[in-house]
This record gives structure tokens, C-alpha cells and sequence, in this order.
């Protein structure tokens, strides 16, 4: 039997953000059986699920992967989660396999020009959103994932952080017209909601990723045990 999956996300004070976890979990679990039995879900912040706590209650199982769901190479995928599974693995004994994290590459764009394709008029400007990084490496990786959605849809892809951004999504509407905002959230979150409030009438917007992520998660749980 393959050792359990825990997805871990940075968390969220959004009331619903656990709940698209819980689904994105659910959803990865077929995709790995029978290799694996479970399926558990861990967060940086904002939730009693930390990683400590989800590792003490693994019982007999002493080894499980962990896939982060981070886009970025900011400070949370570099510094937090090495720094998280380290202390858990120190805390109880257990051996914790870090997998890849979501990316910012060609499939998860491939997941983005699909959404566009689905959800966006053709008039509109596409607008990929995501938090935000003060990280110059973070930027480039944002930047480089709106380029491969921009190829595949041959239509221009801008990019507005929702931090650390010096213009906003207003700003686009101003230039453009009407946008159609991609976020590059995994689930709710209150900056989602705060740009999805901004938007003029004629703008749209699209849902959080975790319906479609499910096989980029089984994907990097798959590659961390080869």
C-alpha cells in the first residue's frame, strides 16, 4: 500500500476556503486507487488542520507525501513547508515525502485556457490574478504561466497580483473594456472576493481551480514516489 496523501494548502480566513480543499482532496483520492487508501488535508495558516496536527493523527502509517498546493517559488514553498515538514517529521517519528507543488507550468496552463475557453466572452480581456509575491522569482513564474495561457488561447493574458501590484484590475477595465479575471487561487479567499466586488457590471470572473486541479495533485503525489 502507497504511504497517504496530504494536500497542504496556505489557508484562509475565507469561511469557505476548507471546504475546496476537503473537494480537491475528494476528488484526487479516486485517482490514486488502490495505491493509496486516504487522503488528508493540512494548511500553513488560519485552520486548526495544521501539518503537526494532520502527522499525530496518522496511526499506524509512518510515511505519508505531501503535495503543496503553492503556484509559486515565494517564501512559503522555499522556507514555510520545509521548514513545517521538518518539525513534524521531528515531532512524531514519521517520514514525510515532499512532492513538487501545483507549478506554474504547461499543465496548469492547459487547466487555465480551458477555464478561459469556458467562462470568458470573446471581447473581454483576460486578466490571470493571482495573491501576489514580493519575490522577483515568483513574479517571473506568474508572468511565464500567462505567457503559455496567452499561447494557447492566441489572445493577450495580463497579469494584476492582488498584492504587490502597481495597477489593478480597475486600471485594465480603464484600458481595455470589459476583463475576464482568471484567479490563480486553489479556493475561496476574501482577495478573491474583493476583486470579484470591483469588477464593473460588463467584467466577469471566474471560479477558484480546485474542481480542476485533482490531476495535477495526483500527477505530483505519483512523480515524489518514483
Amino acid at each position: 500500500m502507497a504511504p497517504p496523501l496530504i494536500v497542504l494548502s496556505h489557508g484562509s480566513r475565507h469561511p469557505h476556503a476548507h471546504a475546496g480543499v476537503a473537494k480537491l482532496a475528494a476528488a484526487t483520492l479516486p485517482l490514486l486507487q488502490p495505491q493509496t487508501r486516504s487522503a488528508a488535508i493540512a494548511h500553513l495558516e488560519f485552520h486548526r488542520l495544521t501539518l503537526d496536527f494532520v502527522v499525530s493523527t496518522l496511526g499506524d502509517d509512518r510515511e505519508a507525501v505531501v503535495v503543496p498546493l503553492l503556484f509559486t517559488r515565494g517564501y512559503h514553498t522555499t522556507e514555510d513547508v520545509p521548514a513545517e515538514i521538518g518539525e513534524a517529521e521531528r515531532d512524531h517519528g514519521v517520514k514525510l515525502i515532499l512532492a513538487d507543488g501545483l507549478g506554474s507550468g504547461p499543465d496548469l496552463a492547459d487547466i487555465l485556457a480551458e477555464r478561459a475557453r469556458a467562462d470568458a466572452p470573446a471581447d473581454a480581456r483576460l486578466v490571470l490574478y493571482p495573491v501576489g509575491s514580493s519575490r522577483k522569482q515568483s513574479q517571473d513564474d506568474v508572468d511565464a504561466l500567462a505567457a503559455l495561457v496567452a499561447e494557447r488561447l492566441d489572445r493577450p493574458v495580463d497579469v494584476v497580483p492582488a498584492t504587490n501590484a502597481t495597477r489593478t484590475l480597475t486600471d485594465v477595465e480603464a484600458e481595455h473594456g470589459p476583463i475576464h479575471v482568471l484567479p490563480l487561487f486553489v479556493t475561496h479567499g476574501l482577495l478573491l472576493d474583493k476583486a470579484a466586488s470591483s469588477l464593473s457590471a460588463d467584467s466577469s470572473i471566474s471560479a477558484p481551480l480546485f474542481p480542476d486541479l485533482a490531476p495535477l495533485v495526483a500527477a505530483r503525489y505519483a512523480a515524489a514516489l518514483r
